[in-house]
């Protein structure tokens, strides 16, 4: 019998050779930089909703320091909120423009490695999402989530065929007709369990193994 986690396995390391995670971690990087290059002292003090802990100050220092620490073999507790907390902290006092150029240059050493893992390039495409919205942009490109939607869907909801506007994918028994950028976001803790049961399940509803992450408690809504 095929054990599913070795399937899993066994996909995601054929990413990781491809380049495919290297290849939206450094994209990523560029379009965060750009779109954080010049933002004024009201626009980095905002709350970041799908961070509400965070300011948009806070979120780029964390991701200066989640490439800063990968690039040092600084990774006890990763990923855990001790470990996103001390990003902050030990940046609270430097400007925004210092971290884009330290996370510039700790970025360029990870574009120079053979493989990234997963996570740090699924961490920035979703922070990518959250600075989109405090700062009213258009959407994180289609090209850039949907894959990773597709690839994670199948590994959190393999009892689930998920119909989105964009496709078809997995084989369930429970059907799931939902928006796949909703989709996309609640893997990662951006939607709340109220949201996540209002879709239009055929059947019990797995909410519990939708997120990483723990659902939000209050609604958000991009």
């Amino acid at each position: 019998m095929i054990d599913d986690e070795d399937v899993h396995a066994r996909h995601r390391n054929r990413w990781e050779e491809l380049g495919v995670f290297e290849e939206i971690y450094r994209e990523s990087r560029q379009r965060t930089v750009g779109l954080a290059m010049g933002l004024s002292a009201e626009d980095l003090a905002r709350t970041v909703p799908a961070c509400p802990e965070w300011t948009v100050h806070q979120l780029i220092a964390h991701l200066a320091g989640a490439a800063s620490d990968f690039t040092t073999g600084r990774m006890e507790g990763a990923p855990s909120q001790e470990w996103t907390a001390r990003h902050v902290a030990e940046r609270e006092n430097v400007p925004v423009i210092e971290l884009l150029e330290q996370w510039n240059a700790d970025g360029a050493r990870v574009d120079e490695l053979e493989r990234i893992p997963f996570q740090l390039a699924m961490d920035v495409i979703t922070h990518e999402a959250d600075l989109r919205g405090v700062l009213g942009r258009e959407r994180l490109p289609d090209a850039v989530w949907q894959p990773t939607l597709t690839w994670t869907a199948v590994r959190r909801l393999p009892e689930v065929t998920a119909k989105t506007d964009f496709g078809e994918f997995g084989d369930g028994p429970i059907t799931l007709e939902v928006d796949g950028y909703e989709l996309w976001r609640a893997f990662f803790g951006r939607r709340s369990r109220r949201q996540m049961e209002s879709w239009s399940w055929s059947g019990p509803a797995p909410i519990e193994k939708i997120s990483f992450f723990p659902p939000r408690d209050t609604d958000l809504v991009e």
